[in-house]
């Protein structure tokens, strides 16, 4: 096996990677070889002491992602990087027209305006309009750094239009604030059903805490009146499910005042793993799933359904929580900025459009309670 220079690198699929840097730029050159990587290598830095930038003609969209990805790894998170490669392989797979079986084997520099508006057609036949927007705009971003590489003269995607999406927005449905009712009638059914998920359920609904920050709660972040929030659940670039080092955005670190539901849920989840699981594991979250590992948003999700299904009421999602902690809040009188800050939102304006929705359902039901004139009276007028 060939010894492999200084620079480069072996990649998982078995291929080889060149990084090096020229006026200041960054490139990257991909081989199947040792041998083709340096020759590419090699000519790719002639070009570019010439002037000469040709790779878009012969460069296919997949090749040029690898680049695109390779350059923005480090500088943004994991997670993100395993959404863009799933939202691009969703676009790349698809058939633009029957001489483009796939819309990532188009070379870069013969990817008109056109493609582009038939990849959106071939994507609404199977995805919803949300995803679809998501492709296009993870392909806007990858042709816009290939027209700063001078790989192409212009992007084909500016100026297209997104599609309009007519569903209601999540926050009406599955995301909706539940009235006191549909949370009564879902702890009711929880604790009859013995669901192992209950302390949680009711820890997210005494924090407003995202689910992903629940589940990487340790026993040291609790004190005796605040929750250190200051990790989240997320997933490596491979898919594994781990603790993060840090939480969703920097503003999401945060300590909160412990309500007393709180402390009893997490004392209550903490006597669970102690006769499920044995030992204090101070190293180990508090909440987990029934086996001990960490929780897994489809095992929630699904406990979360069959319990709607059995109170009768409309389906959620643990994210509803989070939205009914924050309506509850607003209802009570609780300032703005207090409440970004216990949500950990990175702008006002999040918790400003919280408060306006809230606020608007509360001014309506009020409104309707007004009452004039007696009924008797109304009705002689």
């Amino acid at each position: 096996m060939p010894k492999i220079p200084a620079g480069m690198r072996k990649r998982p699929d078995g291929g080889y990677e060149c990084r090096f840097t020229l006026r200041g730029r960054r490139y990257s050159v991909y081989g199947k070889s040792v041998r083709e990587c340096t020759e590419k290598t090699e000519k790719r830095r002639r070009e570019i002491e010439a002037g000469i930038n040709r790779e878009g003609k012969t460069l296919t969209l997949d090749e040029y992602f690898l680049r695109w990805e390779s350059a923005r790894t480090g500088s943004v998170r994991d997670s993100t990087l395993r959404t863009e490669r799933y939202i691009y392989r969703v676009a790349a797979d698809t058939a633009v027209d029957s001489a483009v079986p796939r819309f990532g084997a188009l070379r870069l520099d013969d990817i008109s305006r056109q493609h582009l508006v038939l990849l959106q057609n071939g994507l609404r036949r199977v995805y919803s309009v949300s995803t679809i927007n998501r492709c296009m705009s993870v392909i806007k971003a990858i042709l816009e750094s290939a027209l700063e590489e001078r790989l192409i003269l212009w992007n084909p995607s500016k100026g297209l239009r997104l599609l309009k999406d007519t569903k209601k927005p999540p926050r009406e449905t599955i995301h909706r604030a539940l009235t006191p009712e549909e949370t009564q009638a879902f702890l009711r059914e929880a604790e009859q059903c013995g669901s192992w998920y209950l302390p949680l359920y009711r820890f997210l609904l005494n924090t407003g805490c995202r689910f992903g920050e629940a589940g990487a709660l340790l026993p040291g972040d609790v004190g005796a009146d605040s929750i250190c929030i200051q990790r989240t659940l997320t997933r490596s670039l491979d898919g594994k499910l781990i603790i993060g080092n840090e939480t969703k955005t920097g503003h999401s670190a945060r300590t909160i005042p412990a309500r007393s539901a709180a402390l009893a849920a997490i004392r209550e989840q903490r006597e669970k793993n102690t006769r499920c699981f044995g030992g204090a594991e101070e190293d180990k979250p508090i909440f987990r799933a029934p086996r001990g590992g960490l929780l897994g948003a489809r095992c929630v999700k699904k406990d979360i359904d069959e319990l709607c299904k059995a109170a009768g009421i409309e389906r959620f999602s643990a994210h509803a929580f989070r939205d009914t902690f924050a309506t509850r809040a607003v209802e009570s009188g609780m300032q703005a900025k207090t409440l970004q800050e216990i949500l950990g939102h990175a702008d006002i304006g999040i918790t400003m459009n919280l408060y306006a929705h809230v606020m608007e359902s509360t001014k309506r039901r009020q409104m309707d309670a007004v009452e004039v004139l007696p009924a008797a009276a109304l009705s002689i007028i």
